[in-house]
């Protein structure tokens, strides 16, 4: 199909070249010849725009618009040149990065942030919200240059896909590297954070670009493990409850959906309790609860997968109008819309105003990012090359790694003085690729075509032997072994070189490359049998630590990696680095010398090698001794993390003068301040964490948390001696909890809450929840039953 003259047009004024998709283009453009249409008239209200597009959309043409990817000649069936709409690519990933598979013309790519782990490890909301906010300029600026994806055919679009929200409930999960944490208040407030950051820039008209949070939900079995047992998540059913549901899987996604107004939710391959995720009428009535006002797509042809892997239905028209209807997923990534949508309609499956209003929840938000409406005012239209890539945001990429490195264990070993005989040694001393690990991108320049090229990427190797060099030490360099395989002659190698060194640093962990052996391999569509570490890393691990040097092991993974026999020796210091990404290497070489001391917190617990031993992976229910939150038996628990600095909690002195219990009413809403004092009691200047936990005690729920996060914060740059005052807030829906029925209630009762700062200072208070119990929440679709409107009369009398 040609391009219309407009557009040929517009790409000369705009220096871009054409894509496979129109990326860099407006529709409604000034003298196009389209710009008489209602839909382009900016004085109408948002939503009549909108209707009247959709209005004038062919019905042959409908289920084209609401397909993300699929076939390759797709751009065809996307655009509307009749109307002046032109082309739009739905599906641009972006975890941790825009993810663009171009560099520019000078040489800058996109900026590749610390992966979903490491940021977990910050409890930092205002760095997400600003990495998230350089991710979103650099998507713009890609758009508007007309940008290409990996297959040099699709333009880049301004809905990006992520970040992955689903909660880490068993460490084997192939996808830790993309989701985050265990702790699902946690997940949702940095979900929240990434949110504001990537759709609220400069111009508060439109959003800057569309978030889409992945994959709702209970998406954490991905097949290819023994402990699978044959599923794989095309297939899998999740068994999970009402109460699980409202206490742990959903809260990752509905902050940064009310709260946060994102404008797009992903659906899963899975089933929940046999229903397939993109349709279920869960997500319909999570729509209005939540008042979701944006766009639902389905994962890459799950809404296929509805009919043939599940079979929930009989035919591919069954699914695609189900999906519609029931799920309201509003795009289908793949082709089952586009070639079975209208046979649906026809077959009664669904109706034309189902179709419609998909139309209009995915148009509307091609709306709201400015799509339609003059450009010359819009500064977003205004980013290019010049804002990729930048040199404030590499200094935020080396902030967010920094405050993402845990320190598990440190026996007087650091700061290392520096000046020294160094060794590096381990498979991953020398990681370049394996420091960003998930969904890249092209992070270095060249002109060979290969995403997997990195050889710009810093390694650990390097950037510790410069920082060592420059106070005239020496540093050597030995693999010793692969991933999962033995060098010949490379164990009595590394042995060799570390008993010529004074300080040994090890560098150990998995992959999602190939070069790992499958028990150990964590990927997408993969997940692991163990959470150890490979056999021949722990042979050379423990070959080094016996002779006694002393030792820094850093561990690169996303999911855990055991690390019982590291811990508790006199000589072996412990850094859990993640996946640190781009400017990783240097982080660490700092914080291992003393020039950075911000170090995480764990963002999951870390369990003994044995623990998949006595746990099955398609087990959901978390109340089985999974996660902190319901006792997990742990080797590193949740939150914990060390710094080179010591700092010391207390509240302030007012407080401190009046420590009884904290009294709160269930039925009348009130806010509580509380002030803690973090004090640096070391020599460097460093980052305090504080992470503010309840502890039901005496409640009537027969189901609840041993403990949970209700809030944190991070104070930063304190200088040594100095001390920094955090404020949280509290008030009765702090503490809800979830019902057997998933109601969320304000349940009375006797709580402790405590302040920790993950290094064994720890404040606490006494909190009583007096009155009946409320429900705030209803479980989403479900009307008040009797028992909740008895306790409507209860709250009614307790007010009088």
């Amino acid at each position: 199909m040609p391009f219309p003259r407009w557009f040929s047009a517009l790409l000369a004024v705009a220096g871009a070249q054409p894509s496979y998709y129109d990326a860099g283009v407006s529709a409604c453009v000034v003298g196009g010849g389209f710009d008489h249409f209602p839909f382009c008239n900016v004085s109408l209200p948002l939503d009549a725009r909108v209707h009247d597009l959709v209005s004038r959309i062919p019905v042959e043409a409908k289920a084209n618009l609401l397909t993300a990817r699929g076939h390759l000649k797709n751009r065809g069936r996307q655009a509307l040149p009749e109307l002046g709409v032109p082309s739009y690519y739905w599906g641009s990933n972006c975890l941790h990065s825009a993810m663009s598979a171009n560099c520019t013309a000078a040489g800058r790519c996109s900026t590749s942030f610390p992966s979903g782990p490491s940021w977990s490890a910050t409890f930092d909301r205002e760095l997400m919200r600003s990495m998230a906010g350089v991710v979103g300029r650099e998507t713009r600026a890609f758009f508007n240059m007309g940008n290409f994806t990996d297959n040099g055919k699709n333009g880049m679009g301004l809905d990006c896909w992520g970040p992955v929200l689903n909660i880490n409930r068993d460490p084997r999960w192939g996808r830790h590297g993309e989701g985050g944490t265990e702790d699902p208040f946690l997940m949702g407030q940095l979900g929240l954070a990434w949110t504001k950051g990537l759709q609220e820039g400069e111009d508060k008209r439109f959003i800057q670009v569309a978030v889409t949070l992945k994959h709702f939900d209970a998406n954490s079995l991905e097949g290819g493990a023994e402990a699978d047992q044959g599923y794989d998540r095309h297939d899998f059913s999740a068994t999970i409850s009402k109460y699980l549901l409202a206490d742990y899987y959903w809260p990752a996604f509905k902050a940064p959906i009310r709260e946060g107004k994102a404008k797009g939710v992903m659906c899963s391959y899975n089933a929940v309790n046999g229903i397939p995720t993109c349709l279920d009428p869960l997500m319909k009535a999570a729509r209005t609860a939540w008042n979701f006002t944006g766009y639902v797509t389905s994962d890459s042809d799950a809404v296929s997968d509805a009919w043939r892997r599940h079979r929930y239905v009989q035919t591919p028209a069954e699914a695609s109008c189900l999906a519609v209807k029931n799920g309201q997923c509003d795009i289908d990534s793949g082709n089952t819309y586009y070639d079975n949508l209208l046979q649906g309609v026809q077959e009664g499956h669904c109706s034309m105003q189902d179709v419609d209003r998909a139309l209009f929840n995915t148009l509307r938000v091609r709306f709201e990012l400015g799509l339609f409406d003059p450009t010359a005012d819009q500064p977003y239209w205004k980013l290019g090359a010049g804002d990729i890539g930048t040199d404030n945001a590499k200094e935020l990429n080396l902030e967010a790694a920094q405050a993402s490195l845990v320190l598990l264990s440190n026996p007087g070993i650091l700061p290392l003085k520096g000046g020294q005989r160094l060794a590096l040694l381990g498979p991953h001393a020398a990681a370049s690729m394996d420091l960003i690990q998930v969904d890249t991108g092209r992070v270095c320049p060249g002109d060979t075509g290969d995403d997997e090229n990195f050889w710009c990427v810093k390694t650990p190797y390097a950037a510790i032997q410069s920082l060592n060099a420059a106070k005239n030490g020496s540093t050597v360099y030995v693999k010793g072994c692969n991933l999962s395989e033995a060098i010949p002659g490379g164990l009595q190698q590394a042995i060799s070189a570390a008993k010529a060194s004074e300080v040994v640093v090890l560098g150990l962990g998995i992959s999602e490359r190939p070069e790992i052996s499958d028990n150990f391999l964590e990927r997408e569509a993969h997940d692991r049998d163990s959470i150890d570490l490979p056999n021949v890393q722990k042979q050379l691990a423990a070959e080094i630590i016996g002779l006694g040097k002393p030792t820094i092991v850093f561990l690169l993974n996303g999911g855990m990696v055991a690390v019982e026999e590291f811990l508790n020796k006199n000589n072996v210091a412990v850094i859990e680095a993640f996946y640190p990404g781009m400017e990783g290497a240097t982080a660490l070489a700092q914080s291992i010398f003393g020039l950075a001391n911000k170090w995480g917190r764990m963002p999951y617990t870390v369990y003994r090698s044995d623990w998949p031993n006595h746990n099955s992976m398609i087990d959901h229910d978390v109340t089985h001794q999974r996660t902190y939150r319901y006792g997990a038996d742990a080797v590193v628990p949740f939150g914990f993390g060390l710094s080179l600095s010591r700092f010391s909690l207390s509240f302030t002195p007012t407080l401190n003068a009046d420590l009884r219990p904290v009294v709160l009413s269930s039925t009348v809403t009130s806010n509580v301040t509380f002030t803690v004092v973090a004090r640096n009691l070391g020599s460097l200047m460093g980052d305090a964490v504080v992470m503010a936990y309840f502890h039901p005690k005496q409640v009537a729920l027969p189901l609840h948390p041993q403990k949970s996060l209700f809030d944190f914060a991070r104070a930063k740059n304190i200088a040594a001696g100095s001390e920094a005052h955090v404020n949280f807030t509290i008030s009765q829906n702090s503490f809800l909890l979830a019902t057997a029925e998933g109601d969320l209630v304000r349940a009375p009762g006797d709580y402790l809450l405590t302040f920790e700062d993950g290094a064994g200072e720890i404040l606490s208070l006494q909190l009583q929840i007096q009155g009946p119990q409320v429900v705030v929440e209803p479980f989403p679709g479900r009307s008040l039953n009797a028992e909740s409107r008895t306790e409507k009369r209860e709250v009614a009398a307790a007010k009088k």
